[in-house]
């Protein structure tokens, strides 16, 4: 992430939220909320000594640095976000219970589907979910949490990766177990806000207005369509939406470029 910036004028604080990364204990659903994350990002400005920080967050980081600017927008200088995901029904329905992605992606549909009995598949984030909490064992945990991530790695480029490319990363036991298990409860519990779209609602986007905000969105994203992000930007008009010709991953080269530019954009004038 810090390939975004520049080391010359940022000081750059990378976080790995909850049971992510090298946070521990690993892949940990206990006490893991986005609230709980909301916290932790605080606490960290404050045991740093940093007064405001620019907030920079794509896909689920999208999630949290909005939730994070709402309950804290004293502290944001401005906010850099990559293709929006605000956790709504309809987004869910979209990428991980069909129809939607599923018709663009068929082949690597069939693999996501077969982790989980045909009796199940009214469900699928029920289904998984119950895999990925270790309710039907370790073996099937395991095969559940590979089978989510790499739907999710075929599914997040404009031009796939080559199949074996993404298996060796999404398919790796030890990334796929954090990344299914805390997607997955995050999204049964509908990302822990009260309400469906809670993150457009007006009261709470009147609080991040005064932000200088960025977004940058593939318009071909398969992972977080850009409905979302249109609708951020309707509801803050003086955002900066930047549409590329691309999907979903960071690593993309146009992606790349447009988040350097904003961060250039925002870089501190002496």
């Amino acid at each position: 992430m810090a390939r975004y910036f520049d080391p010359k004028v940022y000081r750059i604080i990378l976080v790995d939220q909850r049971g992510c990364g090298d946070s521990m204990p690993f892949a940990d659903l206990t006490d893991n909320t986005t609230y709980d994350s909301v916290r932790d990002f605080e606490l960290l400005r404050e045991k740093l000594g940093i007064s405001k920080w620019q907030v920079f967050g794509g896909s689920w980081g999208s999630t949290l640095s909005l939730a994070y600017a709402m309950e804290h927008p004293q502290r944001v200088t401005e906010l850099v976000l990559r293709g929006i995901f605000l956790v709504r029904e309809k987004e869910l329905q979209w990428l991980y219970q069909g129809p939607g992605a599923n018709m663009i992606f068929p082949e690597d549909w069939q693999n996501y589907e077969a982790a989980i009995p045909e009796d199940e598949r009214g469900d699928y984030i029920a289904a998984y979910g119950r895999r990925l909490r270790g309710e039907l064992g370790e073996d099937e945990m395991k095969k559940a949490a590979v089978a989510w991530s790499v739907w999710e790695g075929r599914t997040s480029k404009l031009r796939q990766d080559p199949w074996e490319k993404v298996k060796s990363r999404f398919g790796d036991d030890h990334f796929a177990l954090a990344f299914a298990r805390i997607e997955n409860h995050y999204f049964t519990n509908k990302g822990f806000f009260p309400r469906d779209g809670f993150l457009l609602e007006k009261e709470n986007i009147d609080k991040i207005r005064h932000i200088p905000t960025v977004i940058v969105q593939g318009r071909y994203d398969v992972v977080c369509p850009a409905t979302s992000a249109v609708e951020l930007k309707r509801m803050l008009p003086d955002a900066k939406l930047v549409m590329t010709l691309t999907g979903h991953s960071a690593t993309e080269p146009e992606i790349i470029q447009e988040l350097v530019r904003a961060t250039d954009g925002f870089r501190p004038q002496h």
